[in-house]
């Protein structure tokens, strides 16, 4: 009896102290929701019956994982990476561009090319204005000192619009946003918050203006 309960005694025990061992473990990976937020309240735009492809965007920027879209920075100057938890930055941002487009009105093709931004390689298949790009900054990083978090988020994406029919680049144009915050609570949400609502102010500047994507139809 006395051996029966000793050992009930050390599994009670162990299963107090697992959980302290692994709240002590160390992280070594944050993951954050990000995607594109639409605004509060916008004017849904005219539709348009010009087709309009986006094709998947390059990722250029200078890193070796391009998975990754972000750091959080420790006191002690240790750096724990950020990923997302579900799309590909690439995705993200070819997804983005189409719900924004979507909401103002404009006729997305089916279509989902790869597209290398060169005029030679346009296909007559992809509607009537082809849309693409490359991701040229894509980052938020988390400073954690102390009592105090700053967050900062930067967001480049570099956008090419071509005339299908014509096989022509019509415009190349750059977006881009910055945004920072400090907080005295850190948290993933708060940094998929940042990141999205950059990216997403970047994004409108290519489809939510309501005046480039017009500018671009007369032109081709």
């Amino acid at each position: 009896m006395k051996r029966f309960f000793s050992l009930a005694v050390t599994a009670g025990m162990a299963l107090l102290v697992l959980p302290l061992f692994f709240s002590c473990a160390p992280i070594n990976l944050y993951t954050v929701n990000m995607g594109y937020l639409p605004p509060e309240t916008f004017a849904t735009g005219t539709s348009e019956s010009a087709s309009i492809t986006v094709a998947g965007f390059i990722d250029a920027r200078d890193i070796d994982d391009t998975m990754r879209i972000g750091t959080v920075v420790l006191s002690d100057g240790y750096t724990i990476p950020v990923l997302p938890k579900h799309l590909k930055p690439v995705d993200t941002v070819t997804d983005g561009i189409k719900k924004c487009l979507s909401a103002e009105g404009y006729s997305l093709s089916q279509e989902n090319p790869a597209w290398n931004l060169q005029s030679d390689s346009i296909e007559k298949r992809w509607g009537t204005i082809l849309i693409g790009g490359s991701i040229d900054r894509l980052e938020v990083v988390c400073h954690k000192d102390g009592i105090k978090k700053t967050y900062r988020t930067d967001v480049k994406l570099t956008i090419v619009f071509a005339d299908v029919k014509n096989a022509r680049i019509v415009r190349t144009m750059e977006a881009a946003a910055t945004s920072s915050l400090v907080h005295v609570r850190f948290s993933e949400e708060i940094m998929g918050e940042q990141i999205s609502k950059t990216l997403s102010k970047a994004i409108r500047q290519v489809c939510g203006d309501g005046k480039t994507i017009p500018q671009i139809l007369e032109q081709k």
